[in-house]
């Protein structure tokens, strides 16, 4: 009955590791200058271009891989899934995230895809930069007058 028990809790052990390890987020690398979106498709507002060879983090994929949920340093967006290879180590390096994708274990959205917010833009004034002041020259003028000590 023991043996039986440790044999079962290893098995749901081995079986949840390949889930645990599927859930993580890949490293992709864009293969061109990629504009990130706020949803998944062109009509989407642009948040950011993505330089050529940028390092993105995929946190999912529509399910047929044509756009991917990702993170460019501090913004999170959808790019096109076509201009993304994988960057992680593995045989899988170098190949694009549409055929290698379903072998990396990268989430699919089926529906309800996250819609992202267009940040705030900040309107900074430009500041004036104070006037010097005009030119006076100076003169030396008259020599201090001399007083007395006075006593009181």
């Amino acid at each position: 009955m023991l043996i039986r028990l440790t044999l079962s809790l290893i098995a749901v052990v081995l079986t949840a590791l390949p889930a645990a390890a599927q859930s993580r987020p890949a490293i992709a690398y864009t293969t061109a200058n990629l504009n990130m979106r706020t949803g998944p498709g062109t009509n989407y507002q642009i948040l950011t271009t993505i330089p050529r060879g940028g390092g993105v983090t995929i946190f999912g994929c529509t399910a047929d891989f044509r756009w991917c949920d990702a993170a460019f340093t501090n913004v999170k967006g959808w790019v096109s899934g076509r201009y993304l290879s994988y960057g992680g180590e593995g045989i899988y390096y170098g190949r694009p995230i549409p055929s290698a994708g379903i072998y990396l274990g990268v989430p699919r959205y089926h529906r309800d895809y996250p819609i992202y917010d267009r940040p705030p833009v900040v309107v900074v004034e430009p500041v004036q930069p104070a006037r010097p002041a005009p030119y006076r020259p100076r003169y030396p003028g008259y020599p201090p007058r001399y007083f007395e000590h006075q006593v009181y």
